[in-house]
C-alpha cells in the first residue's frame, strides 16, 4: 500500500450502508438565494471545486437546493432536475452526495412561532405550544421527505437537530414549560426528537446512513447543560450512524441583532480551532457513537492525529473549504504548504457583511466560478510587470501576474515581505493572520518572480526596469494624531515587540479598532488594567458583525477592561491622559503607557509620484484606499490576471 502522511486521516470510513474513501465531509455551506445562479453554485463554492477536491462526502441543505428551483421539496416536479445535476456533480467525482434536512420550528398561520411553551420564542417572535397534532405533522413530513431522498437514489441524509432546531428548542429548559410528557424531565423533554428519529429510521430502514447534527450546547443563558445533550445522544445511538458535533445557534434575540450564539456556530478568531473537541471526546468515550467533528478545522496533522489516538471518526469543514476547496487532495498528497488557510474572518458568511460584501479574504474564486479560473491561462504576449510594495496586495498581484506567464518584479522597501501582515498579524488571536502571511511568501519563493528587498522604487529605479506595467501597492502610515503630549505615546504594533507579558502597570489604547482594541483585550485577559479611548460611538467599526459579537462577548468577560466610547484624548503625560466626552466631561486616566491606534493613512503622494513611467499603472491595496485584507488581496489578484 502507497505510503501516505495521514494514514487515518485517509483511511476509509463505513458508515452503516455506505463506505466514505476517507473521513473528511464538506459542510453545508450555503448562500442566500439571488446568488444560486445555477445548482454548480450552491455550497458556497462551485460543487465541482468541492466534489473534485477530495472530500468524501460533501453535505447539501435540502431547501437550498429546493430555493434554487423555487419550489418546496428538493423532489416536487420542477426542482428534481436541479437535484439530479447536483448529485451527478457531486458522485461523478467520488464523493458521497449527503442531503441535509432541518427540523426546524414552523409558523403558525398566524404568525407565531410553533415552540414547547407558549410565551416568547428564540427568534424573540410570539410563540405557542405546539399540540400533538403539530408534532405528529412535523415528523410525518420530515419522514415523507427522508423517503422522497432515499427513493431518489441519495445515499445518505443529514438531520439538523442542532442550533435552532426542535430538538435544541425542547430541550431547552427555559423554552420547554411543558407539562406533559414533553416536558419537565431530561427524557421527556428529548422525546419530540427522539421520536422524529425513530420514524425517520423506520421510514428509511436499517441499512440506511443517518448522520444528526446537535449542538452540544447553545452557549446562551436559555441552553441545556451537556450532559443532557449527551444523555440524548446516548438514548438514539442505536437510530444513529454518526453524529456531528457543534454549537450554538444560527439565530437568537428579540432586538435587531439576532445573532449573539451565531459566533459560537461558526467561530471567530477569538474562539480556539477544533471548539467542540472536548465534547466530541466525550461522546465517543461515554457512548461509543461514531463521531464528526465540526467548527475550525483547519490542520490536516491535527485532524490526523485526533483520529487515529480514537478521538474522533471524521471531520467536516467549511470554511476551509471555502477558503482552498482542494484541502483534502493536497492533504492525501502531503502537499500542507500548499493549503490556503482560512482566516476564520466570516466574510464568506451573508449574516457577518450584510450582504455588503460576501466573499473570502483569500479566495478570489469565491462566488466568482465564472470569470475567476481554477488555473489561468497564459498570455500570449508576456509583458514585463513591476510591483511596487511586498505586502498582501503587492504579493498577489505578483502571484496572479506570474501565473499568467508574465515576467515579474516585486520591489519591496523593507527586508522581509509581508507589509502590514508584519504588524497585524501579532497576538494571540492573529495565528491564522500569520499563516496566511507565510503562505503568500512561500508562494513567492517557488514562483518565477524575482524579488528586490530592501529597495527604494522610484522613478529612475522604474524606467531602469523597463516596464510595460507598473502595479503600485506600497500601503500606508500609521497616523500620530496632533495630539498635545503624544510623544509620550507608542504605536498600538509596537507593544507586541518585547511581548505583552513585559508590559506592566496601566494601558491606554487610544483609538478602538482593530488593532487596538484586540490589543487592549489581550492586556486585559493578562489580568492588567485598560481603557480604551474611542471617538465614535462603535468600537472595531470596519469588523463585521459577527467579528464585534465575538470580541464584545470577550471584552464582557474583563473586569479591568474600560471602554470610552464617543471621547477623545486632548492631552498625554507622562502620567496618563486627559479625556473628554461628547457631553464635554473631562476626566483623568492614569497610565503607565499609553498606545496609538487612530488608523492608517494611505501612501498617496508618494504612489503619484511613481506615475508616468508607462500608462499601464495601477494603484491597489492600502495605498489606494486603506484596507482589509479581503480588498487587499481581491485587488492584487485582479490587478495581476488584468495585466494584457
Amino acid at each position: 500500500m502507497k505510503e501516505m502522511k495521514y494514514p487515518n486521516l485517509f483511511a476509509p470510513l463505513q458508515v452503516n450502508g455506505v463506505m466514505l474513501k476517507n473521513r473528511v465531509i464538506a459542510a453545508p455551506m450555503g448562500v442566500p438565494r439571488a446568488m444560486l445562479l445555477s445548482s454548480t453554485y450552491y455550497g458556497g463554492i462551485s460543487l465541482p471545486d468541492k466534489a473534485q477536491g477530495g472530500s468524501s462526502a460533501i453535505v447539501v441543505s435540502s431547501y437550498g437546493t429546493a430555493d434554487i428551483a423555487k419550489c418546496s421539496s428538493p423532489f416536487d416536479k420542477y426542482a428534481r432536475d436541479v437535484t439530479r445535476e447536483t448529485w451527478s456533480l457531486i458522485e461523478e467525482s467520488g464523493a458521497v452526495g449527503v442531503m441535509e434536512f432541518s427540523f426546524h420550528p414552523l409558523k403558525n398561520e398566524d404568525g407565531t412561532i410553533q415552540a414547547p411553551s407558549d410565551g416568547i420564542a428564540y427568534t424573540g417572535e410570539k410563540a405557542k405550544a405546539m399540540t400533538h397534532e403539530q408534532m405528529h405533522a412535523q415528523i410525518d413530513a420530515l419522514c415523507a421527505e427522508c423517503k422522497k431522498a432515499k427513493d431518489f437514489g441519495i445515499r445518505m441524509i443529514m438531520l439538523h437537530f442542532g442550533h435552532d432546531s426542535q430538538c435544541s428548542i425542547f430541550l431547552s429548559p427555559v423554552w420547554n414549560q411543558r407539562s406533559d410528557e414533553y416536558g419537565g424531565s431530561v427524557e421527556n423533554r428529548t422525546r419530540f426528537a427522539r421520536e422524529a428519529l425513530l420514524a425517520v429510521r423506520k421510514t428509511v430502514g436499517k441499512d440506511y446512513p443517518i448522520m444528526v447534527r446537535v449542538s452540544r450546547q447553545l452557549v446562551i443563558p436559555e441552553t441545556y447543560c451537556e450532559d443532557d445533550m449527551l444523555y440524548f445522544i446516548d438514548s438514539v445511538k442505536d437510530i444513529v450512524d454518526i453524529f456531528n458535533i457543534s454549537a450554538g445557534m444560527d439565530c437568537y434575540g428579540g432586538d435587531v441583532d439576532h445573532y449573539e450564539a451565531n459566533v459560537y456556530t461558526h467561530t471567530t478568531i477569538f474562539e480556539p480551532r477544533y471548539y467542540n473537541l472536548d465534547f466530541a471526546q466525550r461522546v465517543k468515550k461515554e457512548t461509543g457513537a461514531m463521531v464528526c467533528l465540526v467548527g475550525g478545522v483547519s490542520d490536516p496533522k491535527i485532524c490526523d492525529e485526533l483520529i487515529g489516538e480514537g478521538k474522533i471518526d471524521a471531520v467536516m469543514l467549511g470554511r476551509q473549504l471555502v477558503a482552498d476547496p482542494y484541502w483534502p487532495l493536497k492533504a492525501e498528497k502531503g502537499l500542507d504548504e500548499e493549503i490556503v488557510p482560512c482566516l476564520r474572518c466570516l466574510n464568506c458568511y451573508h449574516i457577518a457583511t450584510e450582504h455588503a460584501n460576501v466573499q473570502c479574504s483569500v479566495n478570489p474564486r469565491f462566488r466568482r466560478e465564472n470569470r475567476v479560473p481554477l488555473k489561468e491561462e497564459k498570455s500570449e504576449h508576456p509583458r514585463n510587470v513591476v510591483v511596487v510594495g511586498g505586502g498582501p496586495a503587492g504579493m498577489k498581484a505578483a502571484l496572479s501576474a506570474d501565473a499568467k506567464g508574465h515576467h515579474v518584479t516585486l520591489i519591496e522597501k523593507a527586508d522581509v515581505l509581508g507589509g502590514q501582515l508584519n504588524v497585524a498579524d501579532k497576538g494571540v488571536y492573529k495565528e491564522d493572520l500569520r499563516k496566511f502571511k507565510e503562505y503568500l511568501i512561500h508562494h513567492i519563493e517557488k514562483s518565477h518572480v524575482k524579488v528586490m528587498l530592501s529597495t527604494n522604487a522610484d522613478q529612475k529605479l522604474l524606467e531602469s526596469l523597463q516596464p510595460d506595467d507598473v502595479i503600485i501597492a506600497i500601503g500606508a502610515d500609521y497616523i500620530t494624531p496632533p495630539i498635545k503630549g503624544v510623544e509620550y505615546a507608542r504605536q498600538a504594533v509596537e507593544a507586541y515587540e518585547h511581548g505583552l507579558e513585559n508590559i506592566c502597570g496601566k494601558t491606554v489604547v487610544i483609538g478602538g479598532g482593530t488593532i487596538g482594541t484586540e490589543l487592549a483585550l489581550e492586556l486585559a485577559e493578562q489580568g492588567k488594567e485598560v481603557s480604551i479611548i474611542e471617538m465614535s460611538d462603535t468600537l472595531c467599526a470596519k469588523g463585521n458583525k459577527l467579528y464585534r459579537i465575538a470580541l464584545r462577548h470577550h471584552m464582557e468577560k474583563c473586569e479591568k477592561l474600560h471602554v470610552h466610547l464617543n471621547s477623545q484624548v486632548t492631552e498625554i503625560t507622562e502620567q496618563g491622559v486627559f479625556v473628554e466626552d461628547r457631553e464635554g466631561n473631562k476626566s483623568f486616566i492614569e497610565a503607565d503607557q499609553v498606545f496609538l491606534s487612530v488608523g492608517l493613512r494611505s501612501k498617496k503622494k508618494e504612489a503619484y509620484g511613481l506615475y508616468g513611467v508607462t500608462p499601464e499603472t495601477t494603484m491597489i491595496g492600502d495605498c489606494r484606499s486603506v484596507a482589509t485584507v479581503i480588498e487587499a488581496v481581491n485587488d492584487g489578484y485582479f490587478a495581476g490576471v488584468n495585466v494584457k
